[in-house]
């Protein structure tokens, strides 16, 4: 029956167009202690493998303050640099300036080793003799800055990112540095590992200092910049709140109002339905039917 099959598209049609219930793979908060350890463990992974070997890498510690403004701009879903990057302190109580990497890609893929793995192996871009790059490779300087000790990241999931063409749902990752790298110097001093350390350990080829890598909360801080609204704060939970899904395994995105539309649409469908269904039945003729 062509009515019946009418409703029965526009039904289908109306859940799809409606609720565009994307898999959103959930991601990690910045004070998830794995997604902490993994972005620290990560970076000094790689800092500890250049090639020549650096005579002052720094280890790396996690700052709260740097992985607040990678939130807030991880949030915003552009893939571009923060326009607040040049401001001094517009991106930490104190470091002036902070470097930044961006990393977007599909989110049912994402992890912090492949999106440091990326930016690493810009190096084959890079000579380091003569600080020129065939390619793109800011990422992989940034990251064996020797000199930035501080590293603070977010992940965001974004139904699309903005100057990123044909990629949906996606796990955009930011980090930021401080202080910044990337000047026009080399990013390290080459030489056998730690040997410019002055007083500093030397761990797994970097540097340690334990006055250097002092955690500071700055809970009181935020970046000016982020207009959105920030939740107050709430206790942590012990274990993972019972309704989170499996790590990798995706959930609705369709919000209250999506679903209340959804509701409504179905309820009108329902009684049209059923209205022609009767009209049929007392005019059989004027249907037409094949």
């Amino acid at each position: 029956m062509k009515i019946t099959s009418f409703f029965s598209a526009v039904l289908l049609l109306d859940l799809f167009a409606c609720c565009r219930a994307y898999a959103q793979y959930p991601l990690p908060d910045i004070e998830d202690a794995k997604f902490i350890k993994d972005c620290v463990s990560a970076h000094n992974n790689f800092r500890s493998k250049t090639n020549p070997p650096a005579s002052n890498m720094f280890r790396m510690s996690w700052d709260p303050a740097l992985a607040k403004s990678a939130k807030a701009w991880a949030k915003k879903c552009k893939f571009r640099h923060n326009s607040y990057l040049k401001i001094p302190q517009k991106m930490h109580p104190t470091f002036t300036f902070v470097g930044e990497n961006i990393w977007t890609g599909t989110a049912s893929i994402f992890s912090v080793h492949a999106a440091l793995n990326d930016w690493f192996n810009e190096f084959k871009s890079y000579d380091f003799n003569t600080r020129r790059c065939t390619s793109i490779c800011g990422h992989y300087t940034q990251v064996v800055w020797a000199t930035s000790y501080k590293v603070g990241c977010a992940v965001h999931f974004c139904h699309t990112v903005e100057n990123f063409q044909g990629l949906d749902r996606a796990a955009h990752f930011v980090c930021n540095y401080g202080p910044a790298g990337n000047y026009p110097t080399k990013p390290y001093e080459e030489g056998p590992p730690c040997s410019r350390c002055s007083n500093d350990k030397c761990v797994d080829k970097l540097c340690v200092n334990a006055g250097r890598e002092k955690l500071i909360s700055y809970d009181n801080w935020y970046p000016d910049w982020d207009t959105q609204p920030r939740p107050p704060p709430r206790p942590r939970p012990s274990g993972p709140p019972a309704d989170t899904p499996p790590a990798g395994q995706p959930r609705s995105s369709c919000d209250s109002y999506c679903l209340s539309v959804l509701i409504l649409r179905l309820l009108f469908l329902v009684l049209s339905a059923a209205g022609t269904l009767l009209i049929q039945r007392r005019f059989p003729h004027t249907f037409i039917y094949e």
